[in-house]
């Protein structure tokens, strides 16, 4: 029985909003999934993350049968053109149900049961999809270049003003995190990157002394750390789960497609030393389960195939998900700017590569979406000049990656 069927609860009713809740703590935000428009928090509000007044406006429009916008229609655009939705695909089951629906399905004031948080923008990689918000080496790359602007329109200086306010914010985590730990089913730490900030060991032992038996603890990270510091941490993290400090853990391995064209989406990234560290928790490290998550975006779509092949040979040490979620904040990287079946044979030859009948179907959904956007050439020209940045900023040559590109004519 699903989340709605459960509960008797109506589309377009979504556990994200009900149970899921994403913290930036030096930001000053909190939403309820990635796609929608975050609420200000501070220090002094940060207990009542949960339930911000925009966050009860929003469930009392979904319990009356509307979509609240605001970033919702990502996934409402997905449905009407028949693809599978994040919002479905939480919807599956109830194991992230707030408790207060047992007492009262139409409840909106609501305990998380998926708690996730993003420290600081502290991180090794500079991905061309990314910005200033959740890297320091595009907040140096912005400050060097005159480059005045986040990726979503705020100004650079709000990165400082988000600095100075940062200690208490990550002391109102921490006096949140005691009181409702025990609370959580699923704690996910993002960044930046966390095996390069200094926050997560601290999360780590945090949960040595306040121990949550009933969390799985989460962590998001791009694998650019030296293998023996991932040892040392992933020692610590095994000995909180065989002391019963922690349900479970589980490292969602951040990785787009393949070959040199993923090193340059993802600035500084050695594929080497990722497959290095990725095989040593997939054979060294079996009580921790993996997955790994891609962005797609349009320069993604020539070397999918090669990644999902080889994601296929992994899978024969041991089993482990991959998913793969459009990139935001830059509409000139939509693969959907470009005419209709444009990339539908890297696609096909996607779904052929992976043995995974989730994914197959997943992949074939946002072909759907992909195909039912209108063509764009003028964010195609932003595209091409977009990339010729790059290559000033980084000393690097987009069109010996992406000669389609290059030979593309917008007409």
């Amino acid at each position: 029985m699903n989340f709605l069927e459960r509960y008797n609860l109506p589309n377009p009713v979504c556990m994200y909003k009900w149970s899921w809740s994403t913290v930036r703590l030096m930001e000053g935000t909190t939403n309820s999934c990635h796609r929608v428009v975050g609420d200000r928090i501070t220090p002094e509000t940060y207990e009542n993350f949960h339930n911000t007044p925009s966050k009860l406006k929003q469930r009392k429009k979904m319990l009356d049968g509307q979509w609240p916008g605001e970033g919702c229609e990502y996934c409402r655009d997905l449905e009407y053109a028949g693809a599978e939705s994040d919002r479905l695909d939480l919807n599956v089951d109830t194991h992230l149900a707030p408790p207060e629906l047992e007492k009262n399905p139409k409840a909106i004031n609501l305990t998380p049961r998926l708690v996730e948080v993003y420290f600081n923008n502290l991180c090794n990689l500079g991905c061309i999809y990314c910005s200033a918000e959740y890297s320091t080496v595009w907040e140096v790359e912005n400050k060097k270049f005159g480059d005045s602007h986040t990726a979503f329109g705020k100004p650079i200086e709000w990165l400082d003003e988000g600095k100075e306010q940062y200690p208490k914010m990550l002391e109102a985590h921490w006096k949140w995190l005691e009181k409702n730990a025990h609370e959580i089913h699923n704690y996910n730490v993002l960044g930046g990157e966390p095996f390069f900030q200094p926050e997560l060991e601290q999360n780590i032992d945090f949960f040595e002394t306040t121990p949550a038996p009933n969390l799985e603890f989460s962590v998001f990270s791009n694998l650019k750390v030296p293998n023996k510091k991932l040892r040392r941490m992933l020692d610590k993290l095994t000995s909180l789960k065989e002391h019963n400090h922690i349900r479970s853990m589980h490292i969602v391995c951040s990785l787009d497609c393949w070959g040199p064209q993923q090193e340059y989406i993802r600035t500084g990234l050695n594929l080497k030393n990722w497959e290095e560290n990725f095989l040593t928790i997939l054979r060294d490290y079996p009580n921790i389960s993996l997955s790994i998550h891609g962005t797609l975006i349009n320069l993604t779509m020539q070397t999918l195939p090669d990644l999902c092949e080889r994601i296929t040979n992994w899978k024969k040490i041991r089993d482990f998900d991959h998913s793969i979620g459009f990139g935001l904040g830059h509409p000139e990287m939509d693969a959907g700017i470009f005419p209709i079946g444009f990339f539908d044979k890297e696609l096909s030859k996607a779904i052929a590569n992976t043995t995974s009948k989730n994914l197959k179907s997943w992949i074939d959904g946002l072909r759907k979406k992909i195909n039912a956007q209108p063509h764009n050439n003028e964010d195609i020209i932003k595209l091409k000049d977009r990339l010729d940045e790059f290559d000033k900023r980084r000393n690097t040559n987009w069109r010996e990656l992406w000669p389609w590109l290059d030979k593309y004519e917008c007409k």
